[in-house]
This record gives structure tokens, C-alpha cells and sequence, in this order.
């Protein structure tokens, strides 16, 4: 509550990416803080669960988006998630879109962004996730979310996510694709299986040549599929997924429409927060059912969007998730929301 009646509302006086980017880096520099964080936030031992070959010490992580350029990963370890998504990181820096660029809406809990991949490119997160690494401990999972630079075509857009995959091999634990934001023109195209197979099918050639060149495990890859896409489509990507070996799917990123918003505010850019909730669970829902009709070779599933409390875990979990992620919900709730959410789940 301390959170939400008095921190919170100070904080959304300011623009929200000033305020993002602000706090973001004060949290990277003080890490003599972090033991302090640790005893009040973190939900303690918690039963372990492995995923693939990854072992996660609690389902709850941070998404992609938050941290992308990974420069707070200490600290997010020291408030308890098991992993955290960063970027989403393209081989050359980019500003992204124009400001102002991300938007509250208060009533509906919810944020509208636009931001567009801004990113400082694959080699500064590879220094800062080198030099996290020093310090956090070896069940701590950072996954890299990898897209494509604004300026490359779709028809070239392979490039850039081979690119990305290849320079950071060693330093993810899992790799997610980005096919999803709405926020790059173009690449929800890369839905379509025509162009979705192909980058696949890719990607895959490059984990298994990398891992054999190092004589080490392929690396788990997940995609990141979009909340508006209609159950034909969910199938044709599933299927997709399942042909080219992909490990999972996180279900969903942010979405273009706006379902229960009352707000007079008219910004583009993807919706998160609790009115994405019903959305990204109905297509986690369709990837269950699609799982329990391919016993021999079912995806893993994480459920992202619209959490905000232990139920909305809950119903991720019971819609067939093995992780779940938050983002906005933190925002809204603050870093109490992971031992509200954890501390009654294991």
C-alpha cells in the first residue's frame, strides 16, 4: 500500500518515459541497496520448476520491454523474479519512434506505447549482461528478445534476428522472437507462415550450428506472438512453431486495439495493462488446447499480459503456463506485486 498511496502517485507527476528511464537508472547504480530490496520484496525459497533444461526458482518474471537494454538486471534478481526478458534488442542502436510516446490511462490501469524498438544495439547489451553476470547468481534466467532494426525490410528482416542471436549466443539464457510489436511497421507480417517458417527454420539452423561449433546444448527459442491474430491464425503459428522445433510461446504482446477504454485519449501504439488481460488469455487458452491435442511434442507456454495480482497468475497458470511475466502490473502495483503473487503459489 505504501507503494500505491505514496510512491505511485509522485511518480505519475512526471512524463512516464522520463520517469521509466530515470528510475531505471538509479536502481543500476546503487547496488549496495539491493540487500534492502532482497529482505522486502523478495518472496524467499520458493519450489524451483524446470523448464526445458533451464531451471527457474519460481514462475514469475519480468518482461520484455522494461529493461531493454539490461542495465538493472541486478536489481530485478534482488526483488525475486526467476528471469527477466530483455530488449527488445536489434543488431544496431535505434531511437525508436517519436516522443511523446507512451501514455497512461489511470482508470483503466492500463498504458498505451509506441516506443518502437529504441534499443542501444546487440553489442551494449552484451557488455551489460557480461558484467551482471558477476554478480547474479546462476539460477537467475535472462532471456534476450531479439527484432529487427526499423530500416530493414521484412523481406530482410532474417538478417537482423541472425545477427542478434549470433552476437548474443553466450550471454542469453533462452532467446525470444519478436514478431509481435505494433510498433514496427510491417512486423506482424512476420506472422504469416510464409515468412514465419523461413525465419524459423533459420534460426534454428544457426542454434544448432552454433551449439555444435561450442560443443553446448541448442538454445531454448520462444516467439512472441501478437493478442489480435484470430484462432486460424494462432494455428497456422503453432503449427509453425511446433515444425521448426521452437521451444515455446509467449502469449502476448501488447495489442492495437482497445477493449474496455472509456478514456477520451487517442494515441496509437499497443495497449497493455488489465483491459489486455481477457485478450492475451483467450489466445493462451487456443495455444492449451491446441498443447493438449500434441501430447508427443506440446509448446511451452508463458503468459504475459494484464497481470496484476495472484489471480491473474493463477489464471495464467490454469490456461497452460509454465512462466508468467508482468509489466504494466508491476508498474501499477509496485515490487510488492512478486511476493503477492509467489508467496501463495508454491
Amino acid at each position: 500500500m505504501f507503494y500505491k498511496i505514496l510512491i505511485r502517485p509522485l511518480l505519475f507527476l512526471f512524463d512516464p518515459e522520463v520517469i521509466h528511464n530515470y528510475i531505471l537508472n538509479i536502481v543500476s547504480k546503487h547496488s549496495l541497496l539491493y540487500p534492502v530490496f532482497r529482505i522486502f520484496y523478495s518472496p524467499g525459497d520458493i519450489n524451483s520448476v524446470l523448464i526445458s533444461d533451464l531451471k527457474f526458482k519460481n514462475r514469475l518474471g519480468l518482461s520484455a520491454g522494461f529493461d531493454k537494454n539490461g542495465i538493472a538486471l541486478r536489481f530485478w534478481e534482488s526483488l525475486g523474479f526467476s528471469h527477466v526478458e530483455v530488449g527488445t534488442v536489434t543488431p544496431l542502436p535505434q531511437p525508436g519512434n517519436e516522443k511523446p510516446r507512451i501514455f497512461r490511462l489511470k482508470k483503466e490501469n492500463a498504458l498505451i506505447n509506441r516506443l518502437g524498438f529504441n534499443n542501444k544495439g546487440a553489442d551494449e547489451l552484451k557488455k551489460n549482461i557480461i558484467e551482471a553476470r558477476k554478480f547474479t547468481g546462476n539460477d537467475f534466467i535472462v532471456g534476450v528478445n531479439i527484432g529487427k532494426n526499423k530500416d530493414t525490410s521484412i523481406k530482410n528482416a532474417l538478417e537482423d534476428y541472425k545477427i542478434c542471436f549470433e552476437k548474443l549466443y553466450d550471454e542469453a539464457d533462452y532467446f525470444t522472437i519478436n514478431i509481435s510489436s505494433p510498433n514496427t511497421e510491417g512486423l506482424r507480417l512476420l506472422h504469416e507462415e510464409q515468412y514465419l517458417d523461413t525465419l524459423l527454420s533459420e534460426l534454428q539452423k544457426l542454434n544448432h550450428h552454433i551449439s555444435d561449433l561450442k560443443s553446448s546444448d541448442v538454445k531454448c527459442i520462444f516467439l512472441k506472438i501478437a493478442p489480435d491474430i484470430n484462432n486460424e491464425m494462432i494455428e497456422s503459428v503453432y503449427r509453425t512453431a511446433v515444425k521448426n522445433n521452437i521451444s515455446g510461446i509467449v502469449a502476448t504482446n501488447t495489442t492495437v486495439q482497445r477493449p474496455k477504454i472509456k478514456s477520451d485519449l487517442d494515441e496509437q501504439g499497443g495497449l497493455s495493462g488489465k483491459p489486455l488481460k481477457s485478450m492475451s488469455d483467450k489466445v493462451l487458452k487456443k495455444l492449451n488446447e491446441l498443447n493438449k491435442k500434441n501430447l508427443l511434442n506440446p509448446l511451452i507456454l508463458i503468459g504475459a499480459g494484464g497481470v496484476f495480482s495472484k489471480k491473474d497468475f493463477d489464471d495464467k497458470i490454469n490456461n497452460g503456463a509454465s512462466l508468467v511475466q508482468v509489466y504494466t502490473g508491476f508498474i501499477y502495483e509496485g515490487p510488492s506485486l512478486i511476493k503477492k503473487i509467489l508467496n501463495k503459489n508454491n
